[in-house]
């Protein structure tokens, strides 16, 4: 479907909304197609909340600002981290784009890690949008797939690395359900030290 080029060490069932011409991004853990209304189970939520803590740790060791994060959702998406753009830096652009790269990848890659699945879901607009990112990267599609593989490798890296950031941000999102850009400023800033 996209390229030919599937990952195999992130989760399915994530996706991604870039807002172009807007200063917010927001990232989204999308409910499946075959439940759009239903509840999510408790090992669902669990899920989402460390889909959505991994893209928010990233958020922030990327230097991104975080405005919300949430695991409560709505008829599509059961749960989104929202940020404030970079500002573009036609200096740093690839630099930008694996920023940016590493933010989107992190949620799915944050929820495999916890959940021990691997692989894409090929319809999954995670793995569209990182294409499309990556293709600004390289000259080909065959060179989106080992691209992705080694900036998901590095981001599964720093989230081993802050992984107990994760885990007090989804337990945090567990109870809470939603949190402010200020909170999750504070509870990471006491993880990071």
């Amino acid at each position: 479907m996209i390229c030919g080029c599937f990952p195999v060490w992130a989760n399915p069932a994530s996706s991604i909304q870039h807002r172009e011409g807007g200063r917010a991004l927001r990232y989204h853990l999308q409910m499946p197609d075959d439940q759009p209304n239903a509840a999510p189970s408790a090992d669902a939520e669990r899920l989402t909340a460390f889909h959505e803590a991994g893209h928010a740790v990233m958020a922030e060791l990327c230097g991104r600002l975080l405005t919300e994060v949430e695991i409560v959702g709505d008829r599509e998406h059961t749960g989104s981290v929202q940020s404030l753009a970079f500002s573009p830096d036609p200096e740093a652009e690839a630099e930008d784009v694996e920023r940016q790269l590493k933010i989107i990848l992190a949620g799915t890659v944050a929820e495999a890690m916890v959940s021990g699945r691997q692989g894409w879901d090929e319809t999954s607009e995670d793995l569209a949008t990182a294409v499309r990112l990556g293709m600004r990267l390289v000259d080909d599609c065959e060179d989106v797939l080992p691209l992705l593989e080694d900036i998901g490798a590095d981001v599964e890296r720093d989230l081993r690395r802050q992984w107990s950031a994760v885990e007090m941000l989804a337990t945090e999102l567990l109870r809470r359900k939603t949190l402010n850009g200020s909170e999750v400023r504070k509870l990471l800033a006491d993880e990071f030290g």
